[in-house]
């Protein structure tokens, strides 16, 4: 998956709850610019923020090898397995966009 299929794939996850762009920034912690920005065609958000707006639209964000699901090819022992990210966004540094608490 590509950075600009994440954007739309949130994008489209905003789209079908029907979530303001204004309630995500209060639950990622990023302005509702950053929000905006990060949500379109054109915008470009650094890990730290995807990973602020995956968690703000209540998903998880999951790491499987290439090919996860898929016939494994010749290795009948091939066992591929998800690993979870969590909630990454926790632990990252403060970010320049987020907001700070009044």
């Amino acid at each position: 998956m590509t950075k600009q299929e994440l954007i739309t794939a949130l994008a489209a996850r905003r789209d079908a709850t029907g979530i303001t762009h204004a309630e995500i920034a209060q639950r990622s912690g990023l302005t509702e610019r950053s929000v905006r920005n990060a949500l379109s065609l054109k915008g470009n958000p650094q890990l730290s923020s995807l990973l602020a707006l995956v968690d703000a639209l209540g998903l998880e964000l999951q790491l499987a090898p290439k090919g996860f699901g898929q016939s494994a090819g010749t290795d009948p022992d091939y066992r591929p397995v998800v690993t979870r990210v969590g909630h990454a966004v926790a632990q990252a540094p403060p970010h320049a966009n987020k907001r700070r608490p009044p």
